[in-house]
This record gives structure tokens, C-alpha cells and sequence, in this order.
């Protein structure tokens, strides 16, 4: 018998609720944040276990980079004076962002520890999970638009009903509907369970934060020690880190985050033991974009350190882009994106929104957070029951008022009157050339009388140009010969005899 053994991973028990394997090679599962548009953008469907997501208020729709969200020289006060409200408006999206993740988190059985001002305030006011009638009440003229469709012959034919969708698969990313609340006996279940830890609201968060998440990994460690008991996952969630309420110098921001990332690294991917899958989510306050401590951007310094960072601007605050985007509630930026364990970015590989497929693999380095040519510009949108993602792209019609594809109604049109070469196209070339022989010099024609006031250049650009002068059709070399004595004939009787003396 050999002493050499080959290492094999020992059999893993089962995945906690809401976890799945990642499609590709990654050391680390998936888990959701809620969104499953969100999730695709991330890393291809879900985000990987020990990724630091950052949700970042931005005043610009995609132009600034991360180096340019918190820059001192970007402007002076003026410009941070014309960006705060931009900013400011943002900042309730990322919220909305943060809360999907919390919800999953309560939706899945997950440790979810929920660290940020007001933060019981925050989970009661979470969105609740859609209900069966709702779905049902959307498929309803789906269903009937197929009947009206299928021919009659077939109708009373049984249809192939679609897989069961197992309860893993629905847990792993619920639907949430925007219009109802979080029931609040089950907040009060997941505090009972220890499911659920929140910061308390008359403490100091620079205190009080470190021990609210230290009491979530306690939990985690006691069911994974525990006989008999789900294997747990755990969220972090940190809400409107980085403004006064927190009461946390900028200097220790930097190494708070650090912190959290090793503390996320270390339970996903143990030396020893069994693993938890853990993920940190959080917002980031409007203030740090007009803070800078010591001349130090610190808004790029936190987006660099983290795995993944999503920007958020709000149309509401720009008049233009509300015009043009009616139905956009505002843009999303992506700054970076997780890649933990993997030699290439999975959102590059494995994301349809991004729209960057398999060509993008050969550019690895381009931009931040792997951006490249031929990304797609996103925006997020807010219905009344739930959050869309999309392409930003204008309407069918293409647009609205300037970008409109068919001229308005009531927009002004310009009559002219044809010129005198123009009128004389008709004619044959020959009498043409008697005309001009015969006639003097002409005046140069007046304006139209339809149009009182002259036209600049980039109007009189759109009128109708000048048709060119049409020549007779080519009839042979016999019909060439005619047409040269007949012109040389009529220049012979128009021009008189001249002397020559030798």
C-alpha cells in the first residue's frame, strides 16, 4: 500500500438557504442581493461570498470616474455647491439598493446585522416578498393575449407545464413588492431566532458597530458548532456609512473597511472549519463627497479598497435629463465589480447586461472594474410595485421634443419659390446658351416673398438644394455629329464675320 494519499476535499453538508454554487470556477458560492438584474451585473447572478459592495451617490450620469467623486480640485466650492443636491438626490436609491439586500437577507434565514442611524427604523420599513395573487394577477393577460393567439384546434390539448422550481432556487432571490412592508411579527421572529441585529439608536455607532457585527459572527460560529441546525450565512449591512450620525473620524474609515474585508475573506474562506458564507453591503453618505481629509480623496480610497462599487445618480435633480429620460428614474455606473479566487472579472464573462460577452476576456485591464469598449450604459428605474434595471437608451420614437424623430406639428415651414435656373432645367441646352448669349446681365434674383426674415446657415442648410441641369440623353455618335453643326450653325448666325488681315 503507498503512504501517498490523494487530498480530497471532505463531503461539505448542505449549502445554507439562499447559497448556490457559483457556474464557474470560484472558490466561494453566490449569494443574492435581492435584485436579480443587480446580481447579473455583480458577477453573473449573484454576488461572491467575502465581497465588500459599495452603493455610491454620484452628481454625474457616468462621466466621472472614481478618482473624480470626491476630488478636491474638481471644481473648488462652487463646484461642490452645484453637486450637492445632485448628490443628495441620489442618495435615497441607495438605500432602496441597500434594503433589497437586507430583505433577501431576512427572506433567506440569513444572520443579517444592520449597522447605520435609525437602523430598526430601516428594517421595519422594509419591502415585503410578493404574493402568489399578485403573480398570478400579472399572468393573467399573458395568459388570456396566448388564448387569443392558439388555434382553436389546439386549445383543448393539454399544454406542457414548465419544471417545478424548487424552494432553494426561489429563495436564493425573492421577489419583493414595493407597495407592501415587511410583516412585522417576522422581524420580531428573526430577532427571536438571532437572525437579526441591529445597532441601537441611542449609543454611538463609532462604538457600538464593531460589537452589533461581532454579535452576528458569534451566532454564525454557534451554528456551525451546533448539531442538527442549517448552516448559517451571514450579511452585513451598513447604512449611511460615513455621515455625521456615525460619529466616525475620516481617518479610521480606511481601516474600519479593512477590517470588515478580512473579517468577510476569513469566514468564507477558513484555513479550518467549516465556512460561512458572508457578505458586507453599504452606502455611502453624500457628506464624503465635499469632505476630504488632508487633501485625500476619500471616496476613491474606499471604492479601491472594496470589491465592488455601483454608482448612483438621480435624474430628479437635472431638468435636461428628465426631459429626455421620462421613465428613467436615474443612471447606473458600475465602478467595480467582485472577482475573488479567479484570474478574470465573472461580470466581464458572465453578465448580459453589461453587455460585454466573451470579447471582453482578452482586455482584462481596460478601465476600472474591467469597463471596456462596447459596454452598455445602464439606469434603474422605479415602478410602483418594483426595480427595474436596464439599458439607458432613448424610446421607441426616439425621444422627446429635439430628439424626436418626426417633426412637430406645430413646428414651422419654409416655402420657396424655384429660382430661374431652376425653372429652365426644361429647356434644351441650346436655347439656354442663346438666352445667355442674347440677354444681359441679369440682376441677382430677390428674396421669396414666403420669407421675411433671412435665414442663417444652419437653417438655410435644411432647405431644398438646386436640382443640376439636365442633359439629353446620349442617342449615338450619328445624333452627336447633328448636334455639334446644329450648335456650330447657331454660333456662325449670332456671331458676325470678322477680318483677318495677313
Amino acid at each position: 500500500m503507498s503512504v501517498f494519499q490523494r487530498r480530497t476535499r471532505a463531503a461539505a453538508g448542505a449549502p445554507p438557504e439562499g447559497v448556490r454554487a457559483a457556474p464557474y470556477s470560484a472558490p466561494v458560492p453566490l449569494l443574492s442581493m435581492g435584485v436579480a438584474a443587480l446580481d447579473d451585473i455583480l458577477c453573473g447572478g449573484g454576488v461572491l461570498a467575502g465581497s465588500v459592495v459599495l452603493f455610491v451617490p454620484c452628481a454625474e450620469t457616468g462621466t466621472a470616474s472614481p478618482a473624480e467623486l470626491g476630488a478636491p480640485a474638481a471644481g473648488g466650492a462652487a463646484r461642490a455647491a452645484f453637486d450637492a443636491p445632485r448628490t443628495a438626490a441620489a442618495e435615497p436609491y441607495t438605500d432602496l439598493f441597500l434594503g433589497y439586500t437586507a430583505a433577501q437577507g431576512l427572506a433567506s434565514r440569513h444572520v443579517t446585522v444592520v449597522v447605520g442611524p435609525h437602523a430598526s427604523s430601516f428594517v421595519g420599513t422594509l419591502m415585503g416578498r410578493a404574493t402568489d395573487d399578485a403573480v398570478t394577477e400579472e399572468a393573467a393577460p399573458a395568459e388570456q393575449m396566448q388564448d387569443m393567439k392558439i388555434a382553436w384546434r389546439y386549445n383543448q390539448m393539454q399544454r406542457v407545464a414548465a419544471p417545478p422550481v424548487r424552494a432553494k432556487e426561489a429563495a436564493f432571490c425573492s421577489v419583493f413588492d414595493l407597495t407592501k412592508q415587511i410583516p412585522s411579527d417576522e422581524v420580531a421572529r428573526a430577532r427571536a431566532d438571532g437572525l437579526l441585529y441591529t445597532s441601537a439608536d441611542d449609543a454611538p455607532l463609532a462604538d457600538t458597530a464593531w460589537a452589533t457585527i461581532e454579535q452576528g459572527v458569534a451566532q454564525c460560529r454557534t451554528q456551525t458548532a451546533a448539531q442538527g441546525t442549517p448552516a448559517p450565512a451571514l450579511r452585513i449591512v451598513l447604512r449611511d456609512w460615513g455621515s455625521s450620525a456615525w460619529g466616525i473620524h475620516a481617518s479610521s474609515m480606511v481601516p474600519f473597511l479593512l477590517r470588515l474585508r478580512t473579517l468577510a475573506r476569513t469566514l468564507s474562506m477558513p484555513t479550518s472549519g467549516t465556512p460561512v458564507p458572508c457578505i458586507v453591503a453599504a452606502s455611502l453618505s453624500a457628506e464624503l463627497q465635499t469632505h476630504n481629509a488632508h487633501g485625500a480623496n476619500l471616496v476613491h480610497r474606499l471604492t479601491h479598497l472594496a470589491d465592488g462599487a455601483i454608482g448612483l445618480t438621480s435624474f430628479a435633480a437635472s431638468p435636461a435629463l428628465r426631459d429626455v429620460f421620462p421613465d428613467t428614474t436615474g443612471a447606473l455606473r458600475v465602478f467595480r465589480t467582485p472577482s475573488i479566487g479567479t484570474l478574470t472579472n465573472p461580470s466581464l464573462r458572465a453578465s448580459v447586461l453589461r453587455g460585454m460577452g466573451a470579447g471582453s476576456a482578452a482586455h482584462p485591464t481596460r478601465g476600472a472594474g474591467g469597463a471596456g469598449g462596447g459596454e452598455n450604459n445602464l439606469a434603474f428605474k422605479v415602478r410602483r410595485k418594483r426595480l427595474v434595471i436596464d439599458t439607458l437608451h432613448l424610446d421607441t420614437d426616439g425621444g422627446v421634443r429635439e430628439r424626436r424623430t418626426k417633426p412637430s406639428e406645430d413646428a414651422p415651414t419654409h416655402t420657396t419659390t424655384p429660382t430661374p435656373r431652376a425653372a429652365s432645367t426644361a429647356e434644351t441646352p441650346t436655347a439656354q446658351r442663346a438666352a445667355a448669349a442674347s440677354a444681359p446681365a441679369a440682376a441677382p434674383a430677390p428674396a421669396p416673398a414666403s420669407v421675411e426674415v433671412a435665414l442663417d446657415d444652419t437653417r438655410a442648410a435644411r432647405l431644398p438644394r438646386e436640382a443640376p441641369m439636365a442633359l439629353p440623353p446620349f442617342a449615338g455618335l450619328e445624333r452627336l455629329r447633328e448636334r455639334g453643326l446644329r450648335a456650330r450653325a447657331e454660333l456662325g448666325a449670332s456671331t458676325p464675320p470678322q477680318t483677318y488681315e495677313m
